[in-house]
């Protein structure tokens, strides 16, 4: 008894009901059925069975199931032989396999477990330190049994089952730690924390006020210690580079340096905990004697402020020289010969001071007169016209009486206090302005620099695909004037920067003005303002597509492109991704099949003649199919009668063909063919998606049998019998006397009359059909042609024949060289040696055969020589010529006399023919009666050489 399992509607793809197995198992007709037993096995990787876990089902069902149906216990189901699952998450799972056979379905289930992975974390108790330091580490997951730490540091990793472990890290540098950590079920898991531990050594700085000075030199040096955690600092140790040292507790010591020169300090810190470190100061201590000697001159041609006053300054051991020039402005440097202008006026009080590593002596300060006038001016770029400039005369000192302006484009010269100048190129342009004070005679000379330009930009391009980079560069500007660029692009985005060219990517369509305005960090220059209108055209296609219709799993799927493209740029190329592996390069893909239900992201990237690119993804929902299962309890039926086909589905079916069929949208139509037929099931499901399955009825046909006529054949002869119009035959009655019993056409050899009968069958389980035929035996004639005959080529062979009085008709074979070849008796003439057959027909029709082989020899025999000839010319035995019969051809026919000479010769000629013979003559004259020795070579009809040789007298 079979035990069907209750179907879970939850699944889409669960049999309709137990009622359709029922119904099945009652229209199963009895019989013998192999074991129909549904079974499986699995095997995981990891085998540990962790998840994520794969697992491979094999199916061990015997008795070939027509189709199969997996539950994997997490609402996945499948109808693959043999699946491959992953299951992602820990957790009990019950495997259901269901078997589906032609008479009904088994089941078998099994439980497996997918085992949670551990969640490894740690912690240390200290993971900045100096080295070297020794640290605790302590395991954090739940549930871990045994730990493999890997510090990071080069040493071997550490197997352990306690949670805590210490390690010792040697060296400065920052070490990655990672732990892999097995739980209980033997599922492990790694993490590693990058940079975790970090050892480093304090960091060492050192200031102090006064560092250089005259000896003896008081230096105060303070010690900055940076530590790690805040490592307390309990030992300085100072080296001070002059053979002396010192220690302290606290961070600043003084000391004194007795003796000039430069000197490098070392300071070694020592930590609370353990912690070393040494940094050197290179040159921190300068000490120097003061110089001696020390004064300076103050020469120039005459008190006016604009001229060049030499400053030079002498000293003793001296280095460096500080001046103040008594303006407000001051020097320090190893210059001792200075050329100095004044631009005030009035009187002014230099002083210099001399000096060696910050150990000064001072000179005797002198007091320089600085008359007339100060030439300065200011200027502004007018913002009505940016080619034209206010130049303002701001000259201090005693009053001007003649101004000079020099505007650097060789214009010319202007002589008023404020004038207006407008430039008709742009450039940079050195202003002079030269000013007079005649009472005085004295003048001053100033010169500034003007810079003229018009301010624009530049892109590089006027079309441009959308997403690309645009090159923006500023032209024409003296960039060390600007304070700031201000961006203000067509595309709604603004940038404030300082930067001359900037890059910026275009993401959105349309043609686009782009404004800067220029800020100058020069209050003479106002600000600039560029807009170039409708000057940028970004353009792009639209990429896009649909799906043609319900997208089906496991069916092909087809995609419509409905990209757009920019106006007259047409599209290129298309590239796809059809989210399944399938790639594809054609503007409308062949259409592809997903082998699972779900959302699949479908990307699409086109690119136009400008080569610009768009691509749009969309997730395609691939619907799951239905199932369905055709079954029928008769998959064989005899012609003439019916069989009732199932349909397993829990979705609306129809069947097709309707060809002898009782209905075709039920799920149990009854079918009566009338020659094999594959009837098709397809089922829908609400999404449209449609799935299908076969059964095939063979109509086994009723026997229309067909038999060979009656026949007669002669004793020792064979009758071939024809059936026909069935599958398999069977004849009796099983003798000896025919060829085979199970074959359609056997051959039938009786000796005496025979009546043979043939069982026909198309199946063995429909009716046969039986026929009969008859074979009538004749007798056969005798006849004997002698035995075999040997002859010489050339000879006439007579051949005879005995024969029963019933022989009507006679014929030899072959008829060659016969005199008659349809006579008892005949004669031949042969020419090579053969066979010969006599065929006897008797009264009846039957026929037999005798043969007589005849052998041709070829030899001497063949060939007949006269001993003498008398070439006398009377007409009687004048010629030596070779006679005689089955001769094909004289080779050559040679004469030589009693020395040896060859008095005639020859070739290839035939026997019997006189006009090749010898007539006793050599070279036209005639031989004397001698006797002549003959060498002689031929060919006979059988194809064999033969040689002779004699002599022949010669007779006058």
């Amino acid at each position: 008894m079979r035990t069907v399992p209750a179907p879970d509607m939850k699944n889409p793809h669960t049999v309709r009901s137990q009622l359709l197995l029922l119904l099945l198992c009652m229209l199963a007709a009895p019989a013998v059925i192999k074991a129909q037993q549904a079974g499986f096995t699995y095997t995981s990787s990891p085998v540990s069975q962790c998840a994520p876990a794969t697992f491979t089902f094999r199916n061990t069902s015997t008795g070939t199931p027509l189709s199969v149906l997996w539950n994997f216990g997490n609402g996945n189901t499948s109808n693959d032989l043999n699946p491959v699952i992953t299951f992602p998450a820990a957790g009990a799972l019950t495997i259901t396999l269901t078997a589906y056979y032609q008479n009904g379905s088994s089941s078998a289930t099994q439980n497996l477990m997918v085992y949670a992975l551990p969640v490894p974390d740690f912690t240390v108790n200290t993971a900045i330190a100096c080295g070297p330091y020794t640290a605790t580490f302590t395991d954090l997951t739940p549930g871990g049994v045994q730990r493999i730490w890997d510090f990071g540091d080069g040493t071997p990793t550490v197997t352990t089952n306690s949670p805590t472990v210490q390690h010792q890290f040697t060296r400065i540098d920052t070490f990655d730690v990672t732990l892999t950590v097995s739980n209980t079920n033997g599922c492990s898991k790694t993490l590693k924390k990058q940079n975790f531990i970090k050892l480093a050594a304090p960091v060492i700085n050192v200031s102090g006020t006064g560092l250089q000075g005259c000896v003896p030199f008081s230096a105060n040096l303070s010690a900055s210690v940076t530590t790690i955690n805040n490592d307390p600092v309990t030992a300085y140790a100072w080296v001070f580079g002059d053979s002396q040292s010192g220690n302290a507790t606290t961070p600043g010591i003084t000391h004194v340096y007795n003796s000039a020169g430069n000197f490098n300090v070392s300071l070694s810190v020592t930590t609370q905990q353990g912690c070393t470190a040494q940094r050197n100061f290179p040159q921190l201590v300068k000490t120097g004697a003061a110089p001696t000697n020390v004064s300076f001159t103050a020469t120039r041609p005459d008190n006016c402020a604009g001229s060049s006053a030499r400053l030079l300054a002498t000293a003793t051991n001296a280095s460096r020289y500080r001046w103040n020039f008594g303006d407000g402005t001051t020097y320090e440097g190893s210059e001792n010969d200075i050329n100095r202008v004044f631009r005030t006026s009035g009187p002014v009080t230099i002083q210099m001071s001399a000096g060696s590593n910050g150990c000064f002596t001072s000179a005797t300060p002198i007091t320089l007169n600085n008359n007339g006038p100060v030439a300065d001016f200011t200027f502004a770029r007018r913002c009505d016209n940016k080619n034209a400039y206010n130049f303002t005369n701001t000259s201090a000192g005693s009053a001007s009486d003649t101004y000079e302006w020099d505007f650097g484009d060789n214009s010319p010269l202007e002589n008023i206090a404020h004038p207006i100048h407008a430039y008709t190129q742009p450039g940079t342009y050195n202003v002079r302005l030269t000013v007079r004070n005649t009472a005085q005679n004295c003048m001053s000379t100033i010169f500034k620099t003007v810079y003229v330009f018009d301010a624009d930009f530049h892109t590089g391009v006027g079309t441009i695909c959308r997403s690309s980079e645009v090159d923006y560069g500023v032209l024409h500007v003296p960039h060390t004037l600007v304070d700031s660029y201000n961006w203000k692009f067509g595309d709604g985005t603004t940038l404030t920067t300082t930067e001359v060219d900037i890059k910026k990517t275009m993401l959105v369509k349309g043609l686009f003005t782009d404004t800067l305005i220029i800020r100058y960090n020069d209050p003479a220059y106002c600000a600039d303002t560029v807009v170039k209108t409708d000057h940028l055209n970004v353009i792009a296609p639209v990429a896009g597509f649909t799906l043609a219709a319900t997208a089906c799993e496991g069916q092909p799927v087809r995609f419509t492109e409905s990209s757009v493209p920019s106006p007259n740029i047409p599209l290129t190329n298309w590239k796809w991704d059809l989210g399944n592996g399938t790639l594809s390069a054609i503007q409308v893909p062949v259409p592809t099949k997903y082998n699972a239900s779900g959302a699949y992201p479908v990307k699409l990237v086109v690119t136009d003649a400008r080569n610009c690119v768009d691509s749009v993804t969309i997730q395609i929902p691939i619907r799951p199919t239905p199932f369905v299962h055709a079954v029928t309890p008769l998959a064989k039926i005899c012609e003439g009668t019916s069989v009732t086909l199932q349909a397993l589905s829990n979705d609306p079916v129809v069947w097709k063909p309707a060809y002898r069929m009782s209905c075709t949208n039920c799920y149990n139509p009854s079918v009566s063919p009338l020659k094999d037929t594959s009837y098709i099931v397809v089922a829908t499901n609400a999404y449209g998606c449609t799935a299908s399955d076969t059964v095939a009825i063979k109509v086994v046909p009723t026997i229309h049998l067909s038999m060979s006529p009656d026949t007669a054949i002669c004793l020792g002869m064979s009758a071939q019998l024809r059936a026909a119009g069935a599958v398999t035959y069977t004849w009796a009655p099983n003798s000896e006397t025919i060829s085979g019993t199970a074959t359609a056409m056997p051959v039938a050899t009786p000796i005496v009359n025979t009546t043979y009968t043939v069982t026909a069958r198309n199946d063995n389980d429909c009716p046969a059909a039986t026929a009969q035929v008859t074979v009538t035996v004749k007798p056969v004639p005798t006849v004997n042609v002698g035995p075999d005959q040997v002859v010489t080529a050339g000879s006439l062979v007579h051949l005879t024949s005995t024969y029963s009085n019933d022989v009507v008709k006679w014929e030899w074979k072959p008829g060659t060289y016969l005199d008659c070849a349809t006579c008892p008796q005949t004669v031949s003439t042969v020419r090579q040696s053969m066979d010969y057959a006599l065929e006897v027909t008797s009264t009846n029709g039957c026929t037999k055969s005798d043969v007589m082989n005849i052998k041709l020899v070829c030899d001497k025999g063949n060939v007949f020589f006269p001993t003498g000839f008398t070439p006398n010319g009377d007409g009687a035995n004048d010629i030596f010529y070779p006679r005689g019969k089955g001769v094909q051809v004289i080779k050559s026919l040679r004469i030589f006399n009693r020395f040896g000479q060859e008095v005639f010769k020859r070739e290839n000629f035939n026997v019997e023919d006189i006009s090749q013979g010898w007539n006793g003559t050599m070279n036209g004259k005639a031989l004397p009666p001698d006797v002549y020795i003959y060498l002689f070579e031929a060919v006979c009809d059988t194809k064999e050489k033969f040689q002779l040789k004699g002599n022949v007298t010669l007779f006058r």
